[in-house]
């Protein structure tokens, strides 16, 4: 015999919390806290009332108290909407900011020129890196040292003709050739003011080219008046003369090696050019006069100031770096919608 009937009352509300049982717990804790936050407010509201107007309150209909609950509602929620908002924008301007920083720490002492200077000669500074660069010297220059190490190969090969040989060092001599067509180093004095931006350019370039040049003089000197004459009259020669040529031959591998790194030395100057003259990333250009410049390949973002209207111009013709999010690039697209990137 049981202690209550099944089919009581009381059974059944005995049993509420099974009802319930798949339910998160979580859901009602909130949905009771709601409900009390209404309610007290309910409470307030009605003494407040009273108070007064030394009576009831008057009934409202249900449409009315569900159109002020609905109001309520959604300016609860458009403030709670408003603050994450402006805590993801201010997280995203922190991380733009951080972006910016780590890109201006990577820039050499040429970005660190006025920016309308930069803009104004960025086309002088390209055409100067472009003399200093014509082709890429740093493949060339390995290149140069694949051909020395294919010459001692054939050298340690006996059964290699003597025109075999001559022909590899001709083809040295032509590589060195094409390698040293670089301008005549040229520095002037470097002084603060803004139109001496072109000297501090080519000073930067003058530097690494003279240092290859002088390892390219000394490696053409060694082929030409040691290499190349043992070569002409090692068919003569006694054997071991053989390992005095392969001696001179790794001296030649050495000294194009040094070469390598002046080499890259030049290759990271050109670039530093280029940067300087292509990123504007953040940088000031209200003051600047574009008329004439040529826009095309320039990066740029939000932070960038344009002079009058020409932030709008420039946008039409920009499209995405695909560097960065945020950064564009002027794009030359001659049509009704964007500006010739020469204007």
């Amino acid at each position: 015999m049981t202690d209550r009937d099944p089919r009581s009352p009381e059974a059944g509300a005995g049993r509420d919390d099974g009802l319930f049982d798949g339910l998160d717990g979580g859901l009602f804790d909130g949905l009771d806290a709601l409900l009390a936050r209404a309610h007290e407010r309910l409470g307030t509201a009605v003494t407040d009332r009273i108070t007064a107007q030394g009576g009831p309150p008057e009934l409202r209909s249900p449409d009315l108290a569900l159109d002020r609950l609905l109001a309520a509602a959604h300016r609860s929620v458009g403030t709670a909407v408003t603050r994450r908002r402006s805590r993801e924008t201010r997280a995203a301007l922190d991380r733009r900011d951080l972006a910016l920083e780590a890109r201006l720490a990577q820039r050499g002492p040429l970005s660190g020129r006025p920016s309308p200077v930069r803009v104004k000669y960025r086309q002088q500074a390209l055409r100067l890196a472009h003399r200093y660069w014509p082709t890429d010297l740093a493949q060339g220059m390995r290149a140069a040292v694949h051909t020395v190490q294919s010459l001692s190969e054939l050298l340690e090969d006996s059964t290699q003709s003597a025109a075999r040989v001559e022909s590899v060092v001709d083809q040295l001599r032509e590589q060195l050739r094409q390698l040293s067509r670089l301008p005549k180093p040229h520095r002037s004095p470097v002084t603060l003011t803004g139109l001496d931006y072109l000297v501090a350019v080519e000073s930067t370039l003058a530097g690494p080219a003279d240092r290859l040049l002088q390892d390219l003089h000394r490696v053409q000197q060694l082929l030409d008046e040691v290499l190349g004459p043992a070569i002409a009259t090692l068919g003569t020669s006694p054997p071991g003369y053989l390992y005095g040529v392969d001696a001179v031959a790794q001296d030649l591998i050495d000294d194009l090696t040094q070469g390598c790194d002046q080499a890259d030395a030049l290759a990271r100057a050109v670039a530093e050019v280029e940067r300087a003259s292509t990123d504007f990333v953040g940088a000031d250009l209200s003051s600047a006069r574009l008329d004439g410049v040529l826009l095309e390949g320039i990066l740029w973002d939000a932070t960038t100031a344009w002079p009058g209207e020409w932030e709008t111009l420039v946008r039409r013709a920009s499209l995405p770096s695909g560097e960065d999010v945020g950064i564009l690039v002027v794009a030359a697209e001659p049509c009704d919608h964007a500006i010739h990137a020469e204007a």
